[in-house]
Parts: structure tokens; sequence; C-alpha cells
């Protein structure tokens, strides 16, 4: 994987140095940047409909004003939730932009760490964004529904296929090229590359012109939400996730201002974006429990989609939900235990998805840090019969 990132920058770099957003060695992103340029050049000749994905989400809408990620006042309502996709290894630490998510999804695809998917309510709530990085279908399936723009800079294959099979347009900077993302040489100074390039608001309007995208839409709620949705307990005030070797999500719950710290064991997790006020944290934390296996690359966890048990904290308190999905394009749903929609309490969330294969492991901690009990590991998929190795998918990078 790590000699998929080198390419990709360097695909990033050519396209910066040569100040435009085709890679001079690379015929499949001129031909994508060709056809693009010819789509805009249309779509500015004969003004059409914005294009929109067809979705299958029967969620509720927000009510006029409130943001369908976090259930709260937003400026950006009728704009299409953007999800970007950034590393989460030590290396890209500290990320830009993960203190002002509505949304953040975290899971272990492959390897011992976790990649983000950071949800915005709009292309015009985005500061500063990044380190951007790989598309991973498990996190496009959580946001197709919501008509979202998804942005991230290449894909491994399965990501590729699924919005292929769907017909279904993200900005990918391997195609946008420095249209949709740009460098901060300062952090290429220190980091390496591929941990150095971000997207803003200001280009967003060019990067979805490229493909006559909307930045318009109606979007369905994330969860249902409700005020005084808070669990009437104090078990619920430390969760840890153990994804993998190399990382552990702590979410502990201050008292003060009531919201849950997100942390690397004692390490908070920072925004670089916010200096004065730069530690992650959230309102609610949701846990999703996937049975999961292997893809059939023998690399990449497969996650079972259609349903299981899960954890919602908030408050301080905790309680054991269910929850439901099934293909790409139908909405996540939650319930609590009577089979009812879950109301959520309006606010950031976090929400992680566990597997419980081999190396992950969980930890439920009351107000006493006393450990409570969690609900049973999900059952592991049957093992994908594996195909011929391929060649490993080249980094990509804005071109």
């Amino acid at each position: 994987m790590k000699a998929c990132y080198k390419a990709a920058a360097l695909v990033l770099s050519l396209a910066l140095l040569a100040g435009c957003g085709k890679g001079a060695d690379s015929s499949q992103a001129q031909a994508s940047s060709q056809t693009a340029s010819s789509q805009a050049a249309s779509s500015q000749a004969e003004p059409q409909a914005p294009q929109l994905p067809e979705t299958e989400n029967d969620m509720p809408m927000p009510a006029e004003g409130i943001s369908a990620l976090s259930g709260r006042q937003t400026e950006y309502y009728g704009q299409r939730p953007v999800a970007v996709m950034l590393y989460n290894d030590k290396a890209a630490w500290p990320q830009w932009g993960i203190g002002d998510t509505e949304l953040l999804i975290e899971a272990n695809t492959e390897g011992q760490d976790t990649w983000l998917m950071a949800l915005y309510d709009g292309p015009d709530a985005l500061l500063k964004v990044g380190p951007v990085g790989q598309g991973r279908d498990l996190f496009l399936q959580m946001v197709m529904p919501l008509q979202a723009i998804p942005m991230y800079v290449g894909s491994d294959a399965y990501a590729s296929n699924l919005v292929n099979y769907y017909n279904y347009q993200p900005l990918d900077g391997v195609y946008t090229g420095t249209t949709a993302f740009d460098l901060d040489k300062d952090r290429a100074k220190i980091y390496a590359e591929q941990y150095s390039w971000y997207t803003t608001s200001s280009l967003l309007p060019g990067a979805l012109e490229l493909y006559g995208q909307s930045s318009e839409g109606e979007t369905h709620s994330f969860f249902q939400f409700a005020e005084g949705s808070v669990p009437q307990n104090t078990q619920g005030y430390e969760l840890a996730i153990t994804y993998g070797s190399e990382r552990t999500a702590r979410l502990v719950y201050n008292t003060e201002d009531e919201r849950y710290y997100l942390r690397e064991g004692d390490t908070p997790q920072t925004d670089a974006g916010r200096p004065d006020d730069s530690e992650v944290r959230f309102s609610n934390v949701i846990l999703l429990m996937a049975s999961s296996g292997m893809k059939d690359n023998g690399v990449t966890h497969q996650y079972d989609l259609s349903g299981g048990q899960g954890l919602y904290l908030s408050g301080g308190g905790v309680q054991t939900i269910r929850w439901e999905k099934g293909d790409a394009m139908a909405p996540l749903k939650l319930y609590d235990e009577s089979g009812s929609m879950l109301n959520v309490q309006p606010g950031r969330t976090y929400m992680g998805i566990y597997g419980g294969f081999e190396g992950q492991s969980l930890k439920l901690l009351d107000a006493s840090g006393a450990e409570q009990t969690l609900p049973s590991a999900p059952a592991p998929l049957p093992t994908a019969v594996p195909t011929p190795s391929p060649e490993p998918t080249p980094e990509p990078t804005p071109e």
C-alpha cells in the first residue's frame, strides 16, 4: 500500500508542476479531463438540470434550515453533503478539518490502521480539509444514499467498481487533478507528500463543473434526530475501539462540556486548522458491529452491511442498538431494543464500524471506570476464495 501512496503523490506532483489538471504521462487522466472539459463546455452552451444520483432513501427529510448530518441549525441547508476521505495513520497527523466535521466515520479496511471519512453539510462548509486519502467502498456505501459528494485521491478496485456500477460520480484527484485539490507546500517540506494534499470550498465549484454536477440537492437525514435523546444511565463514559495494532480510538466523555473527546491512548486527536481549539470532540458516538471477512484479494476486509448490533453513546449514557442497511444505495437505519427507530441527540457524531476480526477489541467503561458488558462479537463471514494477486494499485494523486 505504501508503494501506492508514493505513486499517487508522484501523479499529484506532476500535476502541480504542470500547473494544470492533467498528468503528462497519464493517458487515462487526459481522456477523462478532455471528456470532463467537453461536458463542462456543453453545459455552458446548453444549461441542463442538475445531475443527481438516484437513491433508495426513505429516511425523513430534515426541517428547513436543519442539517441532515447533525440535526442542528445549518446555513448550508439545500446543499449536498461533502464526504472527504482522510489518511489516519500517525504520519498524517494532525489532520485539517476533522474538528469541523458534522459526522466522522472510521473503519479498518486493510492493514492495522484506519481511514476516516469526514462529512460536511455542503461545499460551502469546507474550510481546509486533509490530508486527502484514497476511496474505499465501505465508506462510500454509507454516504451514497445521501447524494453526497465523495472526494478522494485514487481508490482501490472495489471502490472504483462500486461507483462505476451505480454510475455515481465522485471527485477523484486522479481525474480532477488540481482543480479539486491543492498541495500545502510548507507541510510537504516536512511530511511525505501524500500527507500534504487538501481541499477547500473554493475548489469545489470548478471540480463539480467538470462533470456537470450540482452542489445543490435535497438530502435525507442520516439519523433520526430528536432533542432529549440521551440514554438515562452513566455506563457510557468511555468506549475504546481497537481497530488494529496501530489504532485504538478512545472516545472519552467530559462532563464539563458533555462531549466525547477522541484520543489515541492518552494523546488527543487534534485539528491543525483550529490551533486555539484543536481537540476533536463529539456529542454522540455510534458503533456499528458487522460480520466481517476478507475480500477476494486476501487483503481487504469485507463487511456485511445487511445489519447487526451496535452501541449508542450520548451524555455519558449508553444503550444497545440494532442497525440495518442493505445495498449501497439503501440508507443506514438505527433501532432501539424495542424495534422502534432510534432517536439520536442532535449534534456532531463519531461513527465507528467494527468487524471483530483478529486483532480488534472493544472496551466500555462507566463513570466509575468499571468495565461494562458488551454485545457479542459479530460472527465472521466465510473466507472468500482468493483470486490471483494483482499488481498493487498505484496510489493516485490529483493530476
